[in-house]
């Protein structure tokens, strides 16, 4: 009989992972948008006198609930197998790498689109699903923030690059096939909860109880 001390594998901390990060991405989705809706006239004014100052706060804006809504919902499933893990070094890992996409990248699409009066519901979707969740740059962050508490922490860069290639991949390939024979909403739904199956697999391999260091990290 399997020591139970030992194993890595907990369907339950799984469904709960899946569980949380579906919830952030609906949660990132319609606040984006509901805040979008808030702040389209400060935006636009605020493009207008500097373009720079309305990125910067449609950025601050996207990296805090990625930040404080994703981090700090992970946070909750992580520290049932890693007790240590301080909630604001999660949190800081989430958010700074969150906040320099949004800056880099996805902010400026977001005030352009403002700007023009356009819809940003599929902005914020595909901005979520494609560059932050499972990208290379937050897994790096997060792969640091856990080293004090797994000797498997650089493996969690793996797991983000390899989930975000393969929700990447099956978005396109799903595109290819399968928009044919359903919808596309429907289809762009699927591919974050596959990715995050494939990504709480991940998370509980590198926090097995075998691989957890019994020290607390450095305060």
């Amino acid at each position: 009989m399997p020591d139970r001390n030992r194993t890595w594998w907990d369907t339950r901390l799984l469904g709960e992972w899946v569980l949380v990060n579906g919830l952030a991405y609906l949660v990132i989705v319609a606040g984006g948008v509901a805040v979008e809706e808030l702040l389209a006239g400060t935006t636009r004014v605020a493009a207008g006198v500097s373009w720079w100052l309305a990125v910067s706060g449609v950025a601050l804006v996207g990296a805090a609930f990625h930040g404080f809504v994703l981090g700090r919902w992970q946070w909750r499933v992580l520290r049932q197998r890693l007790p240590h893990l301080r909630r604001a070094r999660w949190v800081v890992s989430t958010f700074i790498p969150a906040l320099a996409v949004w800056l880099l990248v996805l902010a400026p699409e977001a005030v352009d689109a403002i700007t023009r009066g356009g819809p940003t519901l599929l902005l914020f979707r595909d901005a979520f699903v494609q560059a932050v969740v499972f990208g290379p740059l937050i897994g790096l962050a997060q792969a640091v923030a856990l080293r004090s508490y797994t000797s498997r922490w650089h493996w969690w860069f793996v797991a983000n690059l390899t989930s975000y290639l393969f929700a990447a991949g099956m978005y396109v390939l799903g595109g290819v096939i399968v928009d044919a024979f359903f919808a596309s909403s429907r289809i762009t739904s699927a591919f974050p909860l596959l990715a995050f199956v494939m990504h709480g697999a991940w998370m509980l391999w590198v926090t097995a109880p075998a691989a957890a260091t019994s020290r607390p990290a450095v305060q």
